[in-house]
C-alpha cells in the first residue's frame, strides 16, 4: 500500500459482504415477526376455546344435576318439576271482552 488514498481490497470486500448481509436479513426478520404474531394469536385462540369448553362443561353438569334432582325428588306434597303447573295450562282469569261486570 504505497498510496495512502488506496483502500485494500480485503477491506472493501468485508464491508460489501456486511452490507449485503444486513440488507438480506430484512425480509427474514419481517417474516419471522409475522410468524411470531400469528403463533401468539393462535395460542390465544386455543386458550379461549379451552376456556369456553370448560364453561360449557360446568353449565352442562349443573343442568344435569338439577334435572336429576328434580327427577328423584317427586313427592306429592311438594311442587317439583313434574307437578308444577305450566303457565300455559294454569287457570287464569280472562278479561271480559263485553265489559260485563262479574
Amino acid at each position: 500500500m504505497s498510496n495512502p488514498n488506496e483502500v485494500d481490497e480485503q477491506i472493501t470486500d468485508s464491508v460489501t459482504q456486511t452490507n449485503t448481509s444486513v440488507i438480506a436479513n430484512g425480509p427474514a426478520m419481517g417474516a419471522m415477526q409475522t410468524y411470531l404474531s400469528q403463533a401468539q394469536a393462535q395460542g390465544i385462540l386455543f386458550a379461549n376455546m379451552v376456556n369456553e369448553q370448560q364453561q360449557q362443561a360446568v353449565a352442562s353438569l349443573a343442568t344435569t344435576m338439577e334435572c336429576a334432582k328434580a327427577t328423584l325428588s317427586v313427592q306429592d306434597n311438594k311442587p317439583n318439576f313434574f307437578t308444577m303447573a305450566s303457565p300455559a295450562s294454569s287457570p287464569s282469569k280472562k278479561p271480559d271482552v263485553n265489559n260485563n261486570p262479574t
